[in-house]
């Protein structure tokens, strides 16, 4: 063995054990690919403050000069991928045949009929990674109610604003779903001219009582503690009036507890909004790519 070979060895040993005292030997497991995803959308990066978000859009056969712009948010979880928000986008506006969407989903969305005039566009949340190995920039939390930020919800802003110019809309609708719809129902408080409607679905619109909730079924220390987390009950009266807001969650949801869209729902509609929950019997939580959500989608487009 040379000298120099010998010394490269020992240079390198060195480098690996102080990366193991940091911490870096311990790495996790590659997250599972999302089941349910777009594909053959049109693939946009949008600049936001700090840095872009991935985004991928979908449009209906024919659209008209100025269309409706759905923009569609993806939940908090970052295993699997986060990538069913562009399948969400292309069914839409393409119907079951265009996105790859597992069995049972495709099955019991067999008679779906694509929405018209209508550009769809899915958002990766700041932080996150899609299957595309695609990472939007910004802080994606810990999937605990902390990633609702006011750097997040003006980023998810300054995006569907870049939207607004490239698409000319006659009105945007927002969807979101679970974390996703915290952060549009934020949305909705601190940027009001953003969106005309929005269907938020197991939404997490009450961050505070749902962590204080998880503390007491789970014991991982990330529920612990305060976060710098938007609130959407504190928002709600800064909400525009002419809004419609639908909120659809399943009776068996123990992620986004049914009483904290009834309370959200409840705040706006004191102030005179035009806001209804629905609670879908026998179903829990994961309930985007289904029959009540799409039909509570057509009913909202037809309300505008």
């Amino acid at each position: 063995m040379s000298v120099g070979f010998g010394t490269r060895i020992l240079a390198t040993s060195l480098v690996v054990l102080i990366c193991c005292f940091a911490g870096s030997c311990t790495r996790e497991a590659a997250p599972k690919a999302d089941t349910a995803y777009g594909r053959g959308g049109d693939h946009l990066w949008l600049p936001v403050p700090g840095g872009r978000l991935k985004a991928e859009a979908y449009s209906s056969a024919q659209v008209s000069a100025h269309p409706v712009l759905l923009v569609v948010l993806h939940g908090d979880l970052f295993d699997p991928t986060p990538s069913y928000q562009y399948a969400f986008a292309q069914l839409v506006t393409q119907g079951t045949n265009a996105p790859v969407l597992p069995a049972s989903i495709h099955a019991m969305l067999a008679n779906w009929k694509p929405i018209p005039d209508t550009v769809a566009v899915g958002i990766l949340r700041p932080g996150y990674t899609d299957n595309s190995g695609d990472r939007s920039d910004g802080v994606r939390g810990n999937a605990a109610d902390d990633n609702y930020t006011p750097e997040v919800v003006d980023a998810v802003a300054s995006a569907i604003e870049d939207l607004k110019q490239r698409f000319k809309p006659r009105r945007v609708v927002l969807v979101g779903h679970s974390g996703g719809a915290a952060i549009e129902a934020n949305l909705l408080g601190r940027h009001p001219e953003a969106a005309d409607a929005a269907l938020l679905v197991a939404c997490g619109c009450d961050p505070n009582a749902d962590r204080a909730y998880m503390r007491t079924v789970r014991k991982s220390s990330i529920w612990r503690g305060r976060t710098r987390s938007l609130q959407p009950l504190e928002l709600a009266p800064h909400v525009r009036r002419d809004v419609i807001v639908r909120l659809i969650v399943g009776e068996n949801d123990h992620t986004g507890n049914p009483q904290y869209s009834i309370e959200y729902a409840d705040a706006l509609k004191s102030r005179g909004i035009n806001a209804q929950v629905t609670i879908v019997p026998g179903v829990g939580h994961n309930i985007l790519l289904t029959e009540p959500v799409l039909g509570a989608l057509a009913q909202l487009l037809r309300a505008g």
